[in-house]
């Protein structure tokens, strides 16, 4: 098995098993206290050890080899997890492991997508690979997780998802053992990294701000389109059941797969990014002012697929575009940036949603999403810099 498969496969097994250990997570305390809001803290709580995990990746990534890193962070992750699994934790103690879950999360995320490089020559089919599987995962595993506690019990899901974890820190240890003569990149520069070199790196470079940029906008403006908003939408815009909730959500998901198959199978490297902002935009304008439920559809298809194609497509210039030694810290610095961007995000569009009509929240996004089409532009006009990608 070739490197690119065993890091795909240890990020499957990881990422099922992060979607299984949060459902049954917040099945126990809804089942506790029969509160919503209680539940609500575990998306919280992720999104804030993934925040904080920025300010300490550069620190740590210089002195430790990015294999043994990420070897290390779904160890410990595994063995957090086992004590969550066997231990009676109280409600605190649950969400700092939670949130030191997503902290070691915050490790493992730009080292595997800074590996991409190293390992593969194709990175468009790479990343499509990588994005679109993700997807499946997500989509496979939600379900199933609410599925498995309707029918055995939240500490079953845990239990299988200790299993999938310790799976994971199987295949990251082959992926260890077969980059272990792959010497950590090197660049030509007498300043170590740290957090305020990322930051200037990636401000001051034109394709790392330029990217980072959009990515911080898309993932604001995405947020209209989280699976709460969802079910305000269907209930006072379209006035149907709750069951539209899922069927919605799942063409967005379907849509998001179609998306990374189109660019698994794309040969011509025609420019994709502003075309994507626009499909975007108008995806959100047609969901505003849906007259009908199959309007709805068609908005949640062009906005799945066009967010897919972008991410993809943002990646891969990143990745051609950046020295391969640089590439760890400009991504760590994206992770916060979007984690930041996405958790205010929510925060304004669920008052908006809670003071005004969801269509206007929707025109809102849309507005939002306009801010896009100047970076979009520049990027899109920049010529991948692949010969910056050298390594000392």
């Amino acid at each position: 098995m070739n490197r690119f498969t065993t890091l795909l496969v240890s990020q499957w097994v990881a990422n099922a098993g992060d979607a299984l250990y949060i459902v049954a997570l917040i099945a126990t305390l809804y089942q506790q206290t029969g509160q919503a809001s209680t539940a609500a803290l575990f998306p919280i709580a992720v999104t804030a050890g993934m925040t904080m995990s920025g300010f300490f990746f550069a620190s740590l990534a210089r002195r430790f080899r990015h294999a043994s890193l990420l070897l290390f962070s779904q160890l410990i992750k595994t063995i957090t997890l086992g004590l969550i699994v066997f231990l009676d934790l109280p409600l605190a103690s649950l969400l700092v492991c939670v949130v030191w879950i997503a902290f070691l999360d915050g490790f493992a995320r730009p080292i595997e997508s800074a590996f991409l490089p190293r390992i593969t020559d194709d990175l468009q089919k790479a990343n499509s690979l990588v994005q679109g599987t993700n997807q499946v995962v997500q989509l496979v595993m939600w379900p199933l997780g609410a599925i498995f506690v309707s029918v055995g019990s939240p500490h079953l899901v845990l239990m299988i998802s200790f299993g999938l974890f310790i799976g994971a820190t199987l295949w990251t240890t082959l992926f260890h053992r077969q980059v272990r003569h792959l010497a950590d990149p090197v660049e030509d520069s007498d300043e170590s990294p740290t957090f305020q070199s990322s930051f200037r790196y990636t401000r001051t470079h034109p394709a790392a701000r330029l990217n980072t940029t959009l990515l911080g906008i898309d993932a604001f403006a995405s947020t209209a389109w989280i699976s709460a908003l969802f079910l305000v939408y269907i209930d006072t815009h379209l006035a149907l059941s709750d069951s539209w909730w899922g069927i919605l959500n799942a063409f967005y998901l379907l849509s998001m797969i179609g998306g990374s198959y189109y660019m698994l199978r794309r040969t011509k490297r025609t420019p994709l990014l502003m075309s994507s902002v626009l499909l975007s935009i108008g995806a959100t304008v047609l969901f505003a002012s849906a007259p009908h439920v199959v309007f709805a559809i068609v908005a949640c298809i062009v906005q799945g697929a066009a967010s897919q194609l972008r991410a993809i497509d943002m990646n891969t210039r990143l990745q051609e575009a950046t020295p391969i030694a640089r590439l760890p810290y400009v991504y760590s610095m994206q992770q916060t940036v979007y984690t930041l961007s996405f958790c205010l995000g929510s925060l304004l569009f669920g008052l908006l949603a809670d003071r005004l009509n969801i269509e206007i929240v929707y025109w809102i996004a849309a507005v939002i999403a306009l801010l896009m089409l100047p970076s979009a532009r520049r990027l899109q006009q920049s010529v991948p810099a692949s010969a910056e990608r050298h390594v000392s």
